[in-house]
């Protein structure tokens, strides 16, 4: 028999005089406030409240106790911290600005792999060319793209200024990331160049030397022409065609990453040239892309870390059934905030010593506010559960073992 049990049983037989304070019945008029003023003291009330912030912060500190990082969990940390370290030297390196035509670079890579790709298409013994008709052997061996041309070939076109107020890049639809796949691509086929002048949409024919060198922008032809030409391409040669869009891709791949950049998808067709070229500077494809990756890239990371770390979990031995999963989840979430904050804080100070805004890791950032916006919710959200459910069965045990005395 429990001590409460036993002094309750000794009352009843003995009738020993314990006194025991007697409930007033609560007047209708008064307030609940009024009636617990009758029946408790000032000494009563700061004796209960001591006691209540007394339990609060020890179930408050038994909490962040168990969510705190331990054991293994800092080899984790570790392990996240250096991927995301990593993550961020790849990207930059990838990324990293290269003059155009350079030498052993990015661009010759990228020409190798084109070449790999037109061996797989095979040859073809076709090699004269007719009007807005450019054969597959000839696209696959000239290098260039006839949108790159900037020569007139005669004093008429020169007085057309094509270019005017800006690089040949943001006149040309051929280098959009995305109108490009349409236009660059019709323009392989049929050794055009298609610009944006004064918000109007021309093409040029392209002539080349009897070595197929030195483009020069020619003489004037129809855009639907040219469209209906490379249609007829595609019902007929689609081996030419997809020879056209690997170049067109590869193309904008060697331009995206040098001094001037590719401009933001569709920007041309509602702004000027020159303006098309200054927002270029600020923010081009090549930034997008470059976030996109870094951000997906980090979300891998964190995904991958929260797997392995969570299959952690089926080997530990947990008493407390319904919170040990959350528990153990908060310390998951909590090494890859820090991970991702410290391997951002990292480029930041990169940035910085070097005067290189590129070394920014943005896409982490920008998955870093994410994962403290969410993370800060849930963690918060479980640490108020948690508190109410200790202090909840603190003060039931306490009025249970009242309830047995008397």
């Amino acid at each position: 028999m429990s001590d409460a049990k036993r002094l309750k049983s000794n009352r009843l037989k003995l009738d020993a005089g314990i006194e025991a304070r007697q409930l007033e019945t609560v007047d209708n008029a008064d307030s609940v406030e009024e009636y617990y003023e009758k029946i408790l003291n000032a000494g009563d009330v700061e004796k209960a409240l001591a006691e209540y912030g007394g339990n609060y912060e020890k179930v408050a500190d038994e909490f962040l106790e168990k969510t705190r990082l331990q054991g293994a969990d800092l080899g984790f940390l570790f392990v996240a911290v250096a991927l995301q370290c990593i993550r961020i030297y790849v990207i930059n390196k990838l990324t990293a600005v290269e003059k155009a035509n350079s030498h052993g670079g990015r661009e010759d890579k990228l020409h190798n792999l084109q070449e790999k790709l037109f061996d797989k298409l095979g040859k073809s013994g076709e090699v004269d060319g007719i009007d807005l008709y450019v054969p597959f052997e000839a696209i696959i061996t000239m290098r260039g793209v006839p949108y790159d041309a900037t020569a007139p070939f005669s004093e008429e076109i020169k007085k057309l200024k094509l270019f005017k107020g800006a690089n040949h890049r943001f006149s040309t639809l051929g280098h959009d990331p995305l109108i490009g796949l349409v236009f660059g691509t019709a323009n392989i086929l049929t050794n055009t160049i298609t610009t944006n002048n004064r918000f109007l949409l021309t093409t040029n024919r392209v002539i080349y030397d009897d070595s197929m060198k030195n483009p020069k922008i020619g003489p004037l032809v129809s855009t639907a022409r040219m469209l209906e030409a490379a249609v007829d391409r595609f019902k007929e040669d689609k081996r030419s065609v997809a020879a056209a869009v690997i170049k067109q891709l590869i193309h904008i791949a060697t331009d995206i990453y040098t001094p001037k950049g590719i401009q933001l998808p569709g920007t041309m067709l509602f702004l000027s040239n020159a303006h098309v070229e200054k927002l270029t500077d600020y923010m081009s494809t090549g930034d997008l892309v470059k976030v996109g990756a870094s951000a997906g890239m980090a979300a891998l990371i964190n995904t991958l870390i929260s797997a392995v770390h969570g299959c952690k979990l089926l080997f530990e031995n947990n008493e407390d059934n319904r919170f040990s999963k959350d528990l153990y989840q908060t310390r998951t979430k909590k090494i890859i905030t820090y991970s991702n904050f410290i391997a951002s804080s990292s480029s930041i100070i990169s940035a910085a010593l070097t005067k290189d805004v590129r070394k920014l890791d943005i896409g982490g950032m920008i998955i870093l506010v994410i994962r403290l916006f969410n993370d800060a919710q849930f963690i918060t959200k479980l640490e108020y559960e948690y508190v109410n459910s200790g202090m909840r069965e603190i003060y039931e045990k306490k009025y249970s073992d009242i309830s047995l005395y008397y």
